[in-house]
């Protein structure tokens, strides 16, 4: 059976040298023809807003027939999170794969992006992969042990280095794509 993965990119041009294209494309090749990755760009992306990005993935989500795996990077992780706590989405999706997620405070400038309280209580009963680099640049890896506590049921992988966009690839989530695939 072909396994769907629908990729959401993480804030900027996915473009870019460090864009999260790239991931994407080594996703694409490493799972082979049993896996179709979708990797559809999200609505102004240098500008990203909840709203926008939410209506976006439940409409690619309502496009897909059978199961479905979830791959978010960075805003794209967060916004996925707070999409599904939130209300039950399009589709059936059966596994989660987030890297490096920001964790975004309730209050402030950030609050469009916050998950609410007692948020992980929501979230679909489905496998949770959590990536992130001890040395990641751009989000610190205390954001992992803040999601760490609120969802201690998920997998988290520490990945040792500096990655923030995983531009070269990384090895864990494949095998855990695999993994939960397998039982489809």
């Amino acid at each position: 059976m072909l396994a769907t993965v629908l990729f959401v990119q993480g804030a900027g041009d996915m473009h870019h040298p460090e864009g999260s294209i790239h991931l994407a494309r080594w996703l694409e090749h490493e799972l082979g023809e049993d896996f179709r990755v979708l990797a559809p760009e999200m609505p102004d992306a240098e500008n990203p807003g909840y709203e926008r990005w939410r209506a976006a993935i439940e409409e690619h989500l309502g496009t897909i027939d059978g199961p479905v795996l979830i791959v978010g990077h960075s805003f794209g992780a967060s916004t996925v999170l707070k999409m599904l706590s939130e209300s039950p989405a399009p589709g059936e999706i059966r596994g989660l794969f987030f890297a490096s997620t920001p964790w975004w405070e309730p209050e402030g400038w950030s609050a469009e992006y916050a998950v609410t309280e007692g948020f992980a209580d929501r979230l679909p009963a489905i496998p949770i992969f959590l990536y992130h680099s001890i040395d990641d640049p751009e989000v610190p890896s205390s954001h992992l042990d803040t999601y760490r506590a609120h969802l201690p049921g998920a997998t988290t992988r520490e990945i040792p280095g500096d990655e923030h966009s995983f531009v070269h690839g990384l090895p864990e989530l494949v095998g855990d794509i695999r993994s939960v695939a397998a039982s489809l």
